[in-house]
C-alpha cells in the first residue's frame, strides 16, 4: 500500500505490503501483520523451555528448531512493525537460517546417536552464507523467494520420506502441516495480486470484520502453526526412532508438544509406543 508515515517514518524496506500504514497505531506501521507473528513467538517460548527443563532427553537439535521459528517470529515483528530495511533482513534471513536446521533434523532422522556429518552442516552453512550474501549485495526479494521456497521443497520431499517411515500419526501431521502451509502460501499469493481489490472489500465491511481480509495477517498464522507442527513431526519421529518413552500432549487442545515420562528408557517397539501415545493423547 501507499505509505503512511508514521513513528518509525517513511518506510525503507524493499516490500510494503497490502496493509495499509499506521491505519491502526501510530507506532506500528502494519498493526495486523505484527501481531499475527505471535503466533511464531508465544508456542516456540513454550516448547523451547520444555526442551530446556528435559535437556537430558532432548537433542540439541529440537531446542534449535523451536528457537529458530522464534527468531524469526521476532525478525517479521519488527519488520512489519517498522517497514526498515534493516529490520526486513532480520526478518527474512533467519527464514533462510532457520530452514537449514529443519533440513538437518530431517535428514538426521534416523542417525545413531552421536553420528554427525560434516559435509552436511558445511553444505547447508555454505547455502546459507552465498545467498545472504547475494540477496544483501542486490536487494533483489526475488532471491529471497527463490531460496526460500527451494528449501520449503527440500523439507516437502524429506518430511513425506521420513514420514512414509514412521506410523500413522506423523504421516497425519505430514499431510496436515502441508495442507495448512499451502492454504497460508495461496493466501499471501492473493494478498500480493489483489490487494487493491481486497482494500476495495475491506472499505465496506464493518470495522470489526475487515482484519479477517488482512490476507498476510493469516500467512502468518497459518505458516506458523505449520512450521510449529513441522517441528514437532521432526521431534516426534526422531524419538520414535530412539525409542524414547514420550507421550503427546497439548497446549489448549490446538498446540501438540512432547513430553518424556519421569524414567526415560528403552520400551520395547517403536511404533507400539507410537500407537499408545495416538490413542492415549
Amino acid at each position: 500500500m501507499a505509505p503512511t508515515v508514521g513513528y518509525w517514518g517513511k518506510p525503507t524496506s524493499t516490500l510494503d505490503w497490502c496493509e495499509t500504514n499506521y491505519e491502526v497505531s501510530f507506532y506500528i506501521a502494519e498493526f495486523w501483520n505484527t501481531i499475527s507473528n505471535l503466533m511464531m513467538i508465544i508456542p516456540p517460548i513454550i516448547a523451547a523451555r520444555h526442551s530446556w527443563k528435559d535437556s537430558n532427553n532432548t537433542e540439541h537439535r529440537v531446542t534449535l528448531s523451536y528457537l529458530a521459528l522464534l527468531c524469526v517470529g521476532i525478525g517479521s515483528w519488527c519488520f512489519h512493525m517498522t517497514l526498515r530495511y534493516e529490520m526486513q533482513l532480520l526478518d527474512e534471513l533467519p527464514m533462510i537460517w532457520g530452514s537449514i536446521v529443519f533440513v538437518y533434523a530431517l535428514v538426521e532422522a534416523y542417525t545413531p546417536p552421536g553420528v554427525h556429518h560434516p559435509k552436511l552442516i558445511l553444505g547447508l552453512a555454505l547455502y546459507c552464507f552465498f545467498v545472504t550474501v547475494i540477496y544483501v549485495t542486490m536487494k533483489n526479494p526475488i532471491i529471497h523467494q527463490i531460496a526460500y521456497g527451494f528449501l520449503v521443497l527440500i523439507l516437502l520431499y524429506k518430511a513425506t520420506q521420513v514420514a512414509w517411515k514412521c506410523d500413522k500419526w506423523s504421516k497425519q501431521m505430514v499431510v496436515f502441516g502441508t495442507v495448512t502451509y499451502a492454504a497460508g502460501f495461496l493466501l499471501w499469493n492473493i494478498d500480493n495480486h489483489f490487494c487493491f481489490h481486497l482494500g476495495v472489500v475491506r472499505q465496506y465491511l464493518p470495522s470489526v470484520l475487515r482484519p479477517l481480509f488482512q490476507l498476510h495477517f493469516w500467512w502468518h498464522i497459518l505458516v506458523g502453526y505449520s512450521t510449529y507442527i513441522h517441528i514437532i513431526f521432526a521431534s516426534y519421529v526422531r524419538y520414535v526412532y530412539l525409542k524414547k518413552d514420550f507421550m503427546v500432549k497439548w497446549y489448549w487442545t490446538v498446540f501438540p508438544y512432547l513430553k518424556f515420562r519421569q524414567a526415560a528408557y528403552c520400551n520395547g517397539a517403536a511404533t507400539l509406543n507410537g500407537k499408545h501415545m495416538m490413542n492415549g493423547y
